[in-house]
């Protein structure tokens, strides 16, 4: 049982016990038993009210499920961008890095997953060290699923049929006296396809180190049994991710 979930059972058990003291308390509202007939039969309603309210808010509480909304919205984000890489399969040169990145982001659920199941172990959602891991984590993930729209992006706007027209050129073009003659134009355009397939592999790199960065913040945590706001600052991992984050693009459009 959560600390939320029996700070909810005593606050329903205080409520009833306070709203009974009050009904039947002579100085107050003055229910009886026996001695008037409209009284009793409020008091008896009140007593027959409070018993369910008892039995089936304590047994709610007890028993109920936490709220999987906020996990199953995750999952469904994580599965919309798996199947737009997907779609983009038909764009045979990229089809190296397209499996690169749906397979991270499979491994970045599990990772989650495991640091979230981590965290509850070593910290309570109050303490200030709970929230900062959490903090990190989100902002690791908010640059990868930003690499993963940039992937996408660069992989739509490539006119692969183009690119395969300008290879097939640049691969027979003519030669004159031992020299391959290159068309200039073909050439440019070679050189513009060639920098999206780089900018997407390195994407596709830069995200392989942000699951590295979670398996290093994994590892720590395993590894610490108390940790404070100074504390954390401290930690050597924290500190490598802050400069590492501070040297991406992080905070550009």
């Amino acid at each position: 049982m959560s600390k939320k979930q029996i700070i909810k059972m005593i606050c329903l058990n205080l409520a009833i016990v306070v709203l009974n003291v009050i009904l039947f308390s002579q100085g107050l509202v003055g229910l009886t038993l026996g001695e008037d007939a409209l009284l009793t039969a409020i008091g008896v309603t009140v007593i027959v009210m409070s018993v369910i309210a008892f039995g089936y808010g304590n047994y709610t509480l007890l028993f109920s499920e936490p709220n999987h909304t906020h996990e199953s919205n995750e999952q469904n984000e994580s599965q919309n961008y798996i199947s737009a890489l997907e779609e983009k399969r038909d764009k045979v040169i990229f089809e190296t890095e397209i499996s690169s990145a749906t397979d991270q982001i499979n491994r970045l659920e599990n990772k989650e997953k495991t640091l979230d199941s981590i965290l509850s172990q070593y910290f309570s959602p109050q303490e200030a060290a709970y929230t900062q891991f959490q903090d990190t984590v989100s902002s690791l993930k908010e640059l990868f699923y930003s690499n993963v729209k940039k992937i996408l992006n660069r992989i739509t706007i490539f006119d692969y049929r183009d690119y395969l027209k300008v290879d097939d050129e640049l691969k027979n073009a003519p030669v004159v006296d031992g020299i391959t003659v290159f068309s200039s134009s073909a050439d440019a355009q070679m050189t513009i396809y060639n920098e999206h397939i780089d900018y997407v592999r390195e994407l596709v790199e830069e995200n392989e180190k942000i699951l590295l960065k979670l398996d290093s913040l994994l590892l720590e945590i395993s590894r610490s049994d108390d940790i404070n706001e100074s504390d954390f600052e401290q930690m050597p991992v924290i500190q490598e991710i802050n400069e590492w984050k501070s040297q991406t693009n992080f905070y550009q459009n």
